[in-house]
């Protein structure tokens, strides 16, 4: 029998009922989900692994507060979201994708790109 899974249908739904969702800067929402596969590589890249484009919404538990964000890319060792808080170095937090899937992040960085949004870079923990 053929099973229909509508996880991306949840997922937008749980998204709009977030408690904060973020908010795309102008130049960026025109062309962010333009973008899929392998991410060119510059000459002076110091990453230890080659990061995939993931542009979509997830969801985002940070102790008791369920944040609408969006993935921006993904590697073997993190992803990288924009969320519309500002999350702190070392703070444990858990993604779900539209796929199902759930991950145990740990924040390395987070820069502010405008009111309700901010880049942060996770690594995946255990």
């Amino acid at each position: 029998m053929l099973v229909i899974r509508d996880e991306e249908r949840l997922i937008e739904g749980a998204w709009e009922s977030a408690q904060v969702q973020t908010q795309l800067p102008a130049a960026m929402a025109k062309s962010f989900f333009a973008h899929s596969g392998p991410m060119r590589g510059h000459f002076d890249n110091r990453r230890s692994f080659h990061r995939y484009y993931l542009r979509d919404k997830a969801l985002l538990t940070r102790g008791e507060s369920l944040l609408g964000v969006y993935t921006k890319d993904v590697s073997r060792q993190g992803i990288c979201l924009l969320s519309p808080l500002q999350l702190f170095p070392k703070e444990r937090v858990e993604l779900w994708l539209p796929n199902g899937s759930i991950y145990q992040l740990q924040v390395v960085r987070c820069r502010r790109e405008c009111d309700h949004c901010f880049d942060c870079g996770t690594r995946f923990t255990v």
